[in-house]
């Protein structure tokens, strides 16, 4: 197929119909592709003990109500998208950010955090968050659900003791535990670390690392749960990352589709895909979106001709040698002119 052809036939490209889209629905242009990919997600996976809950971004600069500026992202401007992830970078849920105006009743960051864990509540799970989502509200809420929080906490969220205007030298640590079993506790480090739990204390462990000095590093519990627990969104924006499939568009809509259904479902197909390999028999998201591509067109691997030496190319620039070689024909016509 052409090029020209294929992307005629992408602008075309959508997922439910415009006559019937809600006049209040930001999203419904994706709405049901992600909701039938979620659906499978969760039928696939029983999630574990930790699961993170965390933002994405998918990038656009177009005209659009709902594109979000995150500084601290690599596509600082795009659509937000909300995903809660196991320890392994399984994505079991997602939702996308349609705007302020979509929010009703409780905060943006409790609403979030309580819609997307909901079909996982009441299991003893640990939800684990960073500081745009961690609060006492939420924390409360969860436990009401049998599930626990860990995460990092923001000094200035309300209702919280005054352990935080109290100065630490490097390595200490101070807390409060109120009666329903939540601490909120102050670290310092490099700087101040604050951080909230409902199902740990303030003790130091050590790390299995040692300093300079020889003596083993110390770090609260907390802290090394909630890295392990957050590693699983970090893991997962890192394999749909590489060899991303999003391409420039001015649709909105394309672009996230792109992101859901080639990005993270295809990370959620080769983590399946390596847990039931043995360790030597794992395959990188390279390789395995490359088997893809193969069973999508029903290439026969063994009528592939692969070469083993490299290729060569000519690249534009490059210079080359030339050589001046001597002609009788043109030396003896230039005598035969001088002499006339």
């Amino acid at each position: 197929m052409p090029r020209n052809r294929f992307e005629l036939i992408l602008r075309f490209w959508h997922f439910s119909d415009n006559l019937k889209a809600p006049v209040d629905d930001r999203i419904y242009k994706v709405r049901g592709l992600i909701e039938r990919l979620v659906k499978n997600y969760q039928s696939v996976m029983e999630p574990g003990e930790y699961m993170a809950i965390d933002e994405s971004m998918v990038p656009f600069r177009g005209r659009l109500k709902f594109r979000q500026y995150i500084p601290g992202k690599a596509h600082k401007y795009g659509v937000k998208l909300f995903k809660i992830c196991e320890v392994n970078g399984y994505t079991h849920d997602v939702n996308v950010y349609a705007g302020k105006n979509q929010v009703n009743g409780k905060g943006l960051a409790c609403r979030v955090v309580l819609e997307l864990s909901n079909p996982f509540l009441n299991a003893g799970r640990t939800i684990v968050t960073d500081n745009f989502y961690t609060s006492l509200p939420l924390a409360n809420e969860l436990l009401d659900n049998n599930t626990h929080l860990i995460g990092t906490l923001r000094s200035n969220r309300i209702r919280l003791p005054e352990i935080f205007k109290t100065k630490l030298r490097p390595g200490e640590i101070i807390g409060r535990e109120n009666i329903n079993g939540i601490v909120v506790a102050k670290w310092h480090d490099k700087r101040d670390v604050s951080m909230m739990s409902t199902k740990h204390n303030i003790n130091m462990v050590e790390t299995g690392k040692k300093n300079r000095k020889n003596e083993p590093i110390l770090k609260p519990q907390i802290i090394l749960d909630y890295n392990a627990g957050k590693a699983g969104i970090d893991l997962s924006d890192q394999l749909s990352s590489y060899s991303s499939p999003v391409r420039k568009s001015i649709r909105w809509y394309h672009k996230v589709a792109t992101e859901v259904l080639l990005g993270t479902s295809v990370v959620n197909a080769l983590i399946v895909y390596n847990m039931n390999k043995p360790s030597d028999k794992k395959i990188s998201i390279t390789k395995f979106r490359e088997m893809l591509v193969d069973e999508l067109l029903e290439l026969d691997q063994s009528q592939i001709a692969i070469s083993d030496s490299p290729t060569t190319s000519t690249k534009r620039g490059r210079k080359t040698n030339h050589k001046f070689e001597e002609s009788a024909e043109r030396d003896n016509q230039c005598f035969n002119k001088n002499h006339i």
